[in-house]
């Protein structure tokens, strides 16, 4: 074969090739979501990180929390507003940080297209892939300093382990957000996301990573919403939902170096704490689990330290009271016995003082 043919073939091989492999790089991807909303009554942002796509929950969970500040109730990671629409774009799975910080989405309006749920904006013009080498780095130069979000502290998996049961009398069991749920016993880990269910007639003792311990009455339903403990006190965090029921707690390390980072949270109040030892009933919705029948609301008794009731102090030797729909707490005497605290007192937290 003359050689002007053949390279005039291996120049058009070369070129088709060329042609095609631009073809397919200059395919546009698929924009990730990037907004969701606006927020319905019911929604967490467990499930709004579930609906919008894989990757580490807690990762991501902290991520939107910190791109989103406005989004929530008083800061409250558990909290959504109605109405609010997120920014996904920093919670993206596999995201880095961003040249620029993220744009702000307007808490409580949503685009005008916008429906429940996510939201996805135009991609951009694609461009030629470009290659990037990296530059080189002379030998003893110092490092780049990191960013911000390489610093920042890992967000625990859910499932963490958070404590341990010490002590079992009766039933327990342990659903995390997936469903599964397991029987509990004795030197059983309990995890952070996981929700603790004490059978009737039950009740069970947990210690905390931090030296925390706390006591669940029979017929409680005892969430670990968040629990982080680390070296650093501002890092460290952890936040319970009673559900149901009642329990006792006293204050591990996180609480002792660091007040604000321990809550308790009811369906009508919230308990801070300050170094303490506090027990609470929900008689909301009733306690079968009593020998008398209170009058239905949150009831509370300080043991020790101090602690705070929707924002209202209490000290050592108090105790109160709040309606089944909220309100002001109303003190009330420390041996009242009105109280189902004083009627059927649930055994001291600390397994020294019991059994």
């Amino acid at each position: 074969m003359p050689v002007r043919k053949t390279r005039q073939r291996a120049a058009w091989a070369a070129g088709l090739i060329l042609a095609l492999g631009m073809g397919l790089g200059a395919q546009p991807t698929v924009a990730a979501p990037a907004v969701y909303g606006p927020i319905a009554q019911g929604d967490s942002l467990w499930s709004v990180v579930r609906k919008t796509g894989g990757g580490n929950v807690q990762q991501r969970m902290q991520a939107l929390f910190n791109a989103n500040p406005t989004a929530f109730v008083n800061g409250d990671i558990n909290r959504l507003k109605v109405g609010a629409v997120l920014n996904l774009e920093a919670a993206a799975p596999g995201a880095t940080a961003a040249a620029t910080p993220p744009a702000k989405v307007a808490v409580g309006s949503a685009p005008k297209a916008a429906v429940q749920g996510v939201v996805s904006t135009p991609a951009a013009a694609p461009t030629a892939p470009q290659a990037v080498t990296p530059a080189p780095v002379a030998a003893g130069a110092a490092a780049a300093t990191p960013s911000a979000a390489a610093l920042a502290p890992p967000v625990p998996p859910a499932g963490a382990p958070a404590g341990e049961v010490i002590k079992l009398v009766g039933r327990a069991s342990a659903a995390n957000d997936e469903g599964d749920i397991r029987a509990l016993q004795q030197g059983n880990p309990v995890n952070s996301g996981e929700t603790v269910v004490t059978a009737p007639a039950s009740f069970v003792r947990m210690k905390l990573s931090d030296g925390g311990y706390i006591v669940l009455r029979p017929s409680t339903r005892f969430q670990i919403a968040e629990y982080r403990y680390t070296e650093s006190s501002t890092d460290s965090r952890s936040v319970f939902n009673l559900l149901k029921g009642g329990f006792r707690a006293v204050t591990g390390a996180i609480g002792k170096r660091n007040h604000s980072a321990v809550s308790y949270k009811t369906a009508v109040a919230t308990i801070g704490i300050r170094g303490t030892d506090v027990e609470v009933a929900d008689c909301s919705s009733g306690c079968p689990d009593l020998s008398i029948t209170p009058k239905p609301g949150l009831y509370f008794k300080i043991w020790d330290g101090t602690a705070t009731v929707d924002g209202k102090p209490f000290a050592k030797d108090q105790a109160g009271y709040v309606p089944p729909a909220g309100g002001d707490p109303r003190p009330l005497a420390f041996e009242d016995p009105a109280s189902p605290l004083n009627q059927d007192p649930t055994p001291p937290a600390d397994p020294d003082k019991c059994f």
